[in-house]
């Protein structure tokens, strides 16, 4: 399709970058013209009329990237006439993406992330890199994790702001460290195995650097210095220099120093707010982050230095409620807080669609009748299978709310198409391995990486008719996804695949052995084979999804997992061999009793927090 524009000088090369994506061609005699008017005001207009076009935008070229996405569909759908007017609710809408827990994306999938993203209006990228970046004279720091050199960070620095998108380092000032910590190296100024020493010239030497770093290679001033979940702070290195002293005061004297530090370097830092709220509500029975019940002292806006923003952040509470007590609190922290919702991509290999805009509806409710300007929307990895990429879809309704003021899943659906030329409702479909009973918790990494031999969670599995369910969806997931995508699609129907047989395989195989049924252990052990051959098609497409979206590094961690799994079944069918050759007289492992995983009451509800999101723990009951 070949397209004129008029007056968009300052536009072109971000234009030259969706070109290929929008399936146009600029020329100077295209038969469609396209006027661009950049206005004071923050707005968004798009009108069409035959052959000529106007798109009117404000408040930064992304807003003007949504209009010419919005306009090309139209015009490759045959629309002759046709107009759209929005008005932005939030200053700031973005993403924050994940680098730091063994998926690095490379700089492709992060550039195709940054052409998305403006293609939905959105203006805001965050980095979430702990040690996942270059510090020049530190070599421990991100050793073997795939971090990115200066030059990459400034090259994906270019391309954010060619399309109008704001890129924000997110880094971490005092815990989330410990794959740094980890080294040698940095014994000088570890406190704990993931939380900085405080007070120790060493930890602000490292800081210095790390804003060296930052200022190199950024061109924001805008710094997210983490600060979240600093667990454990002063009880390691620092009792033992220190002796005992309130944690509190030991973060908040820290929090003082890392300000000025980032301020003096001409940054505008902004910080994770769940500390202020833990320190004051832990003591509060089952407390949960951010717990309504939490009253923060009057004054606690004394010990939050000025010039530090709170960033509020949840993606686990469906009531509206929730976000507006909440927000409200910030207030005694500062004004101008952020808001940070998510897509759930840190449980396993699928998406948790479902539980994330059940969670994230409401909190974008609350934020524009609070009148919150500045959101972004997380997308955590923390070391699972998930191939990001399917956020994507996520990312749409932050999107699509703040242009319309509302969520609408068909204009949800449009914006995703015209974002990402891609089926809305087939990226719905790859939350479906996660939920084989009537349940909302998601359970594949349990049915996944239950040990068939231990069965651990046997007992939970034998509650659910999982086989069926996942030969019930397998067909479901084959042949769905395209283009950029499809490698991620192959990987969720290849782990329904493998399901089919798996999930349910040592409760089966537990029942044959306890009634003496022979002829199904003889059959389950050629059933290893099958299994077997899907562990590895899972394997092959898992890694070929993985080196196509991210570094190769981290990926010897999934290597290990499917590893593991692989010697498992090679085991169990060595074992019922020999048990049916009365080489051995019994099988120890089939004999012991199977226990609840939660160690719950038999008719408890299943509770997934204490199940699917620990590999450890649902492989074996040793120590690994």
């Amino acid at each position: 399709m070949n397209i004129h524009f008029r007056n968009a000088e300052a536009l072109m090369e971000g234009i030259s970058l969706v070109s290929s994506d929008l399936g146009i061609t600029v020329c100077s005699n295209a038969p469609v013209n396209v006027t661009v008017t950049e206005t004071e005001e923050d707005v968004l207009s798009v009108t069409l009329k035959e052959n000529d076009a106007r798109i009117t935008y404000g408040g930064g070229k992304a807003r003007f990237f949504r209009g010419l996405s919005m306009l090309v569909c139209w015009l490759k759908d045959g629309v002759k006439e046709k107009s759209a007017l929005e008005h932005p609710l939030f200053t700031m809408n973005g993403a924050m993406l994940d680098v730091s827990r063994n998926a690095v994306a490379n700089l492709p999938t992060l550039k195709f992330w940054l052409r998305s993203m403006a293609r939905m209006g959105m203006n805001t990228f965050m980095l979430y890199t702990e040690d996942t970046y270059e510090i020049e004279g530190r070599p421990y720091f991100g050793y073997m994790r795939g971090r990115y050199t200066r030059e990459e960070i400034r090259e994906i620095d270019a391309y954010a702001q060619t399309l109008g998108i704001e890129l924000i380092p997110c880094i971490q000032f005092l815990g989330h460290l410990d794959t740094h910590l980890r080294w040698g190296a940095s014994g000088a100024y570890r406190d704990t195995e993931r939380v900085l020493l405080v007070g120790a010239e060493e930890t602000y030497k490292l800081i210095d650097d790390m804003l060296s770093a930052i200022a190199d290679c950024f061109t924001s001033r805008r710094i997210h210095v983490g600060m979240d979940e600093t667990f454990g702070l002063g009880t390691g290195s620092y009792l033992k220099k220190n002796g005992y002293r309130d944690h509190r005061e030991i973060y908040f004297e820290h929090l003082q120093r890392v300000t000025k530090m980032a301020v003096d370097r001409g940054f505008r830092p902004m910080m994770w707010s769940d500390m202020f709220f833990r320190m004051y509500g832990e003591q509060l029975p089952d407390y949960g982050d951010y717990d309504p019940r939490t009253e923060l002292p009057e004054d606690i806006g004394k010990f939050v230095p000025e010039g530090m923003q709170q960033v509020f952040w949840d993606y686990y509470n469906p009531e509206e409620s929730f976000y507006a007590v909440n927000l409200d609190k910030h207030d005694l922290l500062g004004k101008n807080t952020v808001f940070a919702g998510g897509v759930w991509m840190f449980t396993g290999h699928c998406p948790h669609y479902s539980r994330s805009l059940r969670n994230s509806i409401p909190a974008l409710e609350a934020c524009r009748k609070k009148g919150t300007k500045e959101i972004f929307c997380t997308v955590w990895h923390n070391g699972a299978e998930s191939s990001l990429v399917l956020a994507l879809a996520g990312l749409a309704w932050y999107a699509d709310y703040d242009y319309t003021g509302r969520y609408d899943e068909d204009s949800v659906r449009t914006c995703f198409r015209y974002s990402c030329d891609a089926d809305y409702d087939d990226f719905l479909k790859t939350e479906q391995p996660e939920y084989p009973y009537d349940g909302d918790v998601g359970i594949s990494r349990s049915v996944l990486y239950n040990d068939p031999l231990l069965g651990l969670w046997d007992r939970h599995i034998a509650k659910m008719q999982a086989g069926d369910y996942y030969r019930s969806i397998t067909p479901s997931l084959t042949g769905i996804g395209e283009g950029f995508f499809a490698p991620a699609f192959r990987v969720i129907e290849k782990f329904s695949s493998l399901l089919e047989n798996k999930s349910d395989f040592g409760v089966r195989l537990k029942t044959a052995y306890d009634t003496g049924d022979r002829d199904t252990l003889a059959s389950l052990a050629e059933e290893c084979d099958l299994i077997l051959s899907r562990i590895r098609a899972l394997r092959d497409a898992h890694r070929e999804s993985w080196m196509l979206y991210n570094k190769p590094f981290g990926w010897e961690v999934l290597d290990i997992r499917y590893g593991g799994m692989l010697m498992r079944f090679d085991t169990v069918k060595l074992r019922i061999g020999q048990y049916l050759r009365g080489e051995i007289e019994r099988l120890e492992e089939l004999e012991a009793e199977r226990l609840r995983f939660d160690c719950k009451e038999e008719d408890a509800p299943i509770d997934g927090w204490s199940m699917w999101n620990g590999y450890r723990g649902l492989s074996t009951a040793g120590i690994l």
